[in-house]
């Protein structure tokens, strides 16, 4: 026990009080700072998110990193009988996933594209178009996508219109976090 103590003495998480006890450190402030800078996406995403699904028709999520896993923490599904199946709270290995390979920021592009024949995670028959999220600095902080049945667009459509969308969306809540083109 003492050890756990002072490992979070050592990280600012508690601080030694003068009648032998502990009180919450600085750094637990900071920690709920993050948290809270990470519910102001949430909450500046909402209506991008629901106006790409209502313009698209397709189903939008918001995803951040946890650790080494992707978790969902925003979804708008689509008003139809088929929509994804990632609720909020769904997360999966960052390193299996393409929204979550974006997060890494191990891909250098500006969205990605995969589906349940290129990840044994995705639900079979879906296909989602993910793009990242930037914050003022150019880090990525979060990626959203949008999924939809195979088969319901083109090849075509999912490489030009729909990608152009998500990309936008994501660009547009890459603004309002104060990224700069």
């Amino acid at each position: 026990m003492h050890r756990l103590l002072q490992s979070l003495v050592g990280l600012g998480l508690l601080r030694r009080e003068a009648r032998d006890g502990y009180a919450l450190g600085p750094a637990v402030l900071a920690l709920g700072f993050e948290y809270l800078a990470s519910l102001d996406i949430v909450e500046l995403s909402g209506p991008v998110l629901a106006r790409l699904r209502d313009e698209i028709g397709c189903s939008t999520h918001l995803a951040v990193l946890d650790r080494a896993d992707v978790l969902f923490v925003s979804r708008y599904a689509v008003r139809s009988a088929v929509s994804s199946s990632f609720g909020i709270g769904f997360s999966a290995p960052a390193r299996a996933t393409a929204i979550g390979r974006l997060l890494l920021g191990s891909l250098k592009r500006d969205h990605a594209i995969s589906d349940s024949l290129s990840s044994t995670i995705f639900p079979r028959g879906m296909i989602a178009i993910s793009a990242p999220v930037r914050d003022a600095r150019g880090r990525i902080v979060a990626a959203i996508n949008a999924t939809t049945v195979m088969g319901a667009f083109s090849a075509k459509e999912l490489r030009g219109p729909l990608k152009d969308k998500v990309i936008a969306a994501a660009g547009e809540i890459s603004a309002q976090l104060g990224a700069v083109h």
